[in-house]
């Protein structure tokens, strides 16, 4: 029977996962409840006093014809201009995460394996990585983000920095003894890992994949097309490691 998830929802499940289930959607649930504290905080917004009637009057009529934040930085309010970007995206990023988990972890319930993977693979290898950069160099990643050149922001570009970021964000966190860099990149990043999730990612997305040997698609064969949704290894390999990325 469910702790936190009615029996009834668990039923598809391998009983040997169902506690691992639960766990990933406790974190879940976390995430909910910290965008509801900091909606409740009003974190999400940036207070301050004009320097003078003039300088407000300025940003309302800059504001009209802009957005707020262009209309900050004509002002010279650089640093109120940062705080709303940074911000703003932290509770958009954080909230398109849970979406995703939460629609993810539904499907899996429901033994629909492609889009389940579908669904984990953007928070996984994408949200993931724009946090982690936000929490390991904040000053870099809003430089990047706010030259105006959306190449420098791609994930081709950080690609060769992932453990470089992974870790400088785990080192600002409390799970320095829990996870390492090298273990989340392994399981998100590496396609030799036969217990990471990377392969799965890649066979929900594409229905042929031959760059790669270690995912190749088999001969005469279609990725997961032809996939029993009654077989349990899937399930074995992808709560080995989820419990870990969603923390």
């Amino acid at each position: 029977m469910g702790i936190l998830i009615p029996a009834t929802r668990l039923y598809y499940l391998p009983k040997e996962v169902c506690l691992a289930h639960e766990y990933c959607f406790f974190v879940h649930d976390e995430f909910v409840r910290m965008l509801a504290e900091y909606e409740a905080a009003e974190a999400h917004i940036v207070s301050f006093k004009f320097e003078s009637k003039a300088q407000s009057k300025r940003f309302t009529a800059l504001a009209k014809n802009r957005d707020a934040v262009t209309a900050l930085r004509e002002l010279g309010l650089h640093h109120q201009a940062r705080r709303v970007v940074l911000n703003t995206i932290t509770m958009a990023m954080v909230a398109d995460c849970g979406h995703h988990i939460y629609e993810s972890l539904r499907c899996f319930e429901k033994r629909k394996i492609v889009p389940a993977f579908n669904l984990l693979r953007k928070p996984l290898i994408d949200n993931l990585m724009y946090l982690s950069w936000m929490v390991a160099d904040e000053d870099e990643f809003y430089n990047e983000f706010s030259s105006g050149d959306p190449t420098k922001i791609t994930q081709k570009i950080i690609g060769n920095r992932r453990k470089e970021i992974l870790a400088k964000a785990i080192s600002e966190t409390e799970l320095v003894d829990i996870v390492t860099a090298d273990e989340i990149y392994s399981i998100v990043f590496d396609p030799s890992n036969s217990y990471g999730l990377y392969g799965f990612f890649q066979h929900a997305v594409h229905l042929v994949t031959t760059d790669r040997v270690e995912i190749r698609t088999s001969p005469e064969n279609f990725n997961f097309i032809f996939k029993d949704p009654a077989d349990d290894d899937v399930y074995s390999l992808l709560y080995t490691s989820l419990p870990t990325m969603l923390l």
